[in-house]
C-alpha cells in the first residue's frame, strides 16, 4: 500500500503514547458531535464479499477475488487535505470503513454513506467538519458503533484531535474517550480508528503531517471503546509495522526480512522471512488467519510481492500488495493476486488500497 501512515500523537488516552502518562477523557455529551440521517429507502440487502476496496480517481470500487468490480461509486474528498497554508499535507487514513455486512464511506467533509451495490449510496449519519476540520471513522463490525476522530488544523503551530465512540444510527451512547494536541513538525503524530478486535479498537499511530511521502505506523495500539483504556501497544522497534491490520494482527519486518507476527494481546507469535536477499521489501502482511504473510517491494517495474504459506513461499512478480483479501487472494493497487498457484489478475483501473471486506478484525 502506497498512501499507508498512520497514527497519532502526544497522547492522552490510556493509551500510552508515549513520555508523559496520558489520561482518559469519558464523559458523555448532551449533544452528540454526529447526527443520524433519515432515509425513507427500504433498507438494502447485506455485501456477500469478500471484496478488496480501492480508491481510484474519486471512486470507490469493491474488487471481487476475480479482479472483477462488484460496485463503484464517487467519493467527494474532504476540503482539508493541508495542516497550513505551506501545503504540508495532513497524512490521513482511507475515508473508508467495512464492517462485516456492510461498506461505509465518507462523501465530501460529513456525510457517511453505506454502500448499495452496484453504484447507489444510502445516508447513515454525519460526523464533525467545517472550516480547517476532517473527521476520520471506523464503523464496529456488527454495524451498532462508529468511533471518530476530529482533527482541527486552524492552529498556526499544532493540531488539535479528539476521538469519541457513539451509536451509528441516533448518535446515541456519546463518549468522548482521547483528546490531545499535538506539533505541525516532525514530532507531531495522529492515531487513526482503523478496525475493531472484540469489541475494541484497533488504533494506528502515524505522523499527523508530512512533505514527503506517509510512512507506516509507529505503533498500533488496541483500546477499550468505553473510555479509551488502552489494553495492547505494537511497536515497531527496528522493524516497519504493517500498513494494514487483519484478523491475526500486524507483521513487523526488520531490515534483513526477518518478521514477528504479533496478535492483538501484542504477543508475538513467530519468526519468519521472505527468503530473498537484498529483496527491498518495504512492508509485511498477515492473512485473516495468519497462516500466510506476505512481503513487498515499492511500485514500478521491480515491484514484487514474496507470499510464505505454512513455510512454503512463492512470488507475484511486477505486483506489490497491500493486504489480503482472504486467505488465498492479495489485492494490490493495480491487481488481484491469487494464490496456489499464484495468479495475477490485473485491475482494470488502479488506485490506492483502502480496506477489506469484511473489516471485523
Amino acid at each position: 500500500m502506497r498512501t499507508g501512515a498512520v497514527l497519532l500523537a502526544t497522547a492522552l488516552l490510556t493509551l500510552s503514547c508515549g513520555g508523559s502518562t496520558p489520561s482518559a477523557v469519558h464523559s458523555p455529551s448532551p449533544k452528540p458531535s454526529a447526527s443520524a440521517v433519515t432515509s425513507s429507502e427500504p433498507s438494502p440487502a447485506p455485501l456477500t464479499g469478500p471484496y478488496g476496496l480501492i480508491l481510484s480517481a474519486g471512486t470507490l470500487m469493491l474488487i471481487k477475488p476475480d479482479g472483477g468490480v462488484a460496485g463503484a461509486l464517487d467519493v467527494a474528498p474532504a476540503s482539508t487535505q493541508y495542516c497550513s497554508p505551506q501545503r504540508d499535507t495532513l497524512v490521513a487514513p482511507a475515508p473508508v470503513s467495512a464492517s462485516n455486512t456492510e461498506v461505509y464511506f465518507r462523501d465530501g467533509d460529513a456525510k457517511i454513506r453505506k454502500v448499495v451495490l452496484p453504484n447507489r449510496a444510502v445516508d447513515v449519519t454525519t460526523v464533525p467538519s467545517g472550516p480547517n476540520i476532517v473527521s476520520f471513522f471506523s464503523v464496529s463490525p456488527d454495524d451498532q458503533q462508529i468511533a471518530v476522530l476530529v482533527v482541527d488544523v486552524s492552529s498556526g503551530t499544532g493540531l488539535t484531535m479528539r476521538l469519541y465512540v457513539e451509536d451509528l444510527n441516533g448518535g446515541g451512547h456519546h463518549v468522548e474517550i482521547y483528546s490531545a494536541q499535538t506539533p505541525k513538525d516532525d514530532r507531531g503524530f495522529t492515531i487513526w480508528p482503523m478496525g475493531w478486535h472484540a469489541g475494541t479498537l484497533v488504533l494506528a499511530k502515524v505522523s499527523a503531517c508530512t512533505f514527503t511521502s506517509a510512512a507506516p505506523p509507529s505503533e498500533w495500539h488496541v483500546s477499550k471503546a468505553t473510555d479509551g483504556t488502552q489494553l495492547a501497544n505494537i511497536k515497531a522497534s527496528n522493524c516497519t509495522l504493517s500498513y494494514w491490520p487483519s484478523a491475526a494482527g500486524v507483521a513487523c519486518m526488520d531490515p534483513q526480512g526477518v518478521t514477528t507476527r504479533f496478535d492483538w494481546a501484542g504477543k508475538g507469535a513467530s519468526v519468519t522471512a521472505p527468503g530473498v536477499q537484498g529483496g527491498g521489501f518495504i512492508q509485511a502482511g498477515l492473512s485473516p488467519n495468519g497462516s500466510s504473510v506476505f512481503f513487498a517491494t515499492g511500485a514500478g517495474a521491480s515491484a514484487t510481492t514474496r507470499i510464505i504459506t505454512a513455510g512454503v513461499p512463492d512470488t507475484a512478480a511486477g505486483h506489490s500488495a497491500c493486504l489480503f483479501i482472504d486467505e488465498r487472494t492479495l489485492l494490490s493497487p493495480d491487481a488481484v493476486i491469487t494464490l496456489a498457484p499464484v495468479a495475477i489478475k490485473p485491475l482494470a483501473q488502479s488506485g490506492v488500497c483502502a480496506g477489506r471486506f469484511p473489516g471485523g478484525l
